[in-house]
């Protein structure tokens, strides 16, 4: 009898010990599968991340930096030149976890600019109508001004006059103009003259759609393209190369202390500001 008993109590502390080992690992096993959902939650939002900074790379042609969702998930994106016109984006997720521990998923996108030609701007004024230069004005080198010219817009920066107002980094109207004068700036004058009397430091790529005149002191590294009436009568600096698709009835007028210099190295500049905005996507993959 004794002996039945103590059998009973030896199957009694198997059965508990085999049914706590079980319990145990499920327990384990839910604990491990919770963590790997938390896990591939946290890997996905670091990938969505990852995409986020790749996008804004790619709209802006720059580096990209940022958090979506809190301080814990941010991004970072680079873009580095290749080769000629190819360059890759490399952007990274993180998920910063309350353990200390860290997600992180990358997104490496290859991206061809588009084609822009610094040759194609030949000289340091040109444009459509006949060209007056008075006074002081100056234009460097000696017969770097051409009027009566064909100007191209499509032609001579690779992108249409709308491609270049969507992709503009500033847009102004005559009531808004001012600082910064950058990148690519583009200015709508629908009626009347945009007068420019303070002064202006820009570089990049100015496009005034409208007549202008530069009445105060400026300087500016870059192109300046009017698609309208051009006079410049106050205190001009201008690197690079300034153009005027006028009417064929206006004149263009340069005087006062003017100077325009022809530069191939500002115009080149002021062209990888357009490059970006007939760009491709050649290749992505994730890491």
């Amino acid at each position: 009898m004794n002996s039945r008993k103590g059998f009973v109590l030896i199957f009694s502390l198997l059965v508990t010990l085999i049914l706590s080992l079980m319990l145990t690992s499920f327990y384990v096993q839910n604990i491990n599968e919770s963590n790997l959902a938390k896990r591939f939650v946290d890997s996905t939002r670091a990938f969505w991340l990852a995409e986020a900074g790749a996008a804004q790379a790619y709209v802006n042609f720059g580096a990209a930096s940022g958090s979506l969702g809190g301080t814990n998930n941010t991004f970072v994106a680079v873009v580095t030149p290749i080769s000629g016109d190819y360059y890759t984006i490399t952007s990274t997720g993180k998920v910063s976890r309350p353990d200390g521990t860290e997600i992180t998923r990358q997104i490496i996108t290859t991206i061809k600019a588009g084609v822009t030609d610094a040759t194609k701007f030949k000289y340091g004024v040109e444009t459509t109508t006949e060209l007056e230069i008075k006074g002081s004005a100056d234009i460097n080198p000696s017969g770097s001004s051409k009027e009566y010219s064909t100007l191209d817009f499509p032609d001579l920066f690779g992108v249409t006059k709308a491609q270049m107002q969507a992709g503009a980094t500033h847009a102004y109207t005559p009531a808004t103009f001012g600082a910064p004068v950058d990148g690519i700036t583009w200015v709508d004058v629908p009626s009347g003259t945009l007068n420019i009397t303070s002064n202006l430091t820009g570089s990049g790529v100015l496009i005034i759609n409208g007549n202008v005149k530069f009445a105060g002191t400026v300087v500016f590294d870059g192109i300046i393209y009017v698609i309208g009436t051009l006079t410049m009568t106050g205190n001009v600096t201008a690197s690079g190369s300034v153009l005027a698709e006028s009417s064929t009835t206006v004149d263009t007028t340069i005087t006062g202390n003017v100077t325009i210099n022809y530069d191939p190295s500002k115009i080149d500049t002021a062209l990888n500001n357009v490059a970006s905005l007939s760009k491709q996507l050649v290749s992505w993959k994730s890491n």
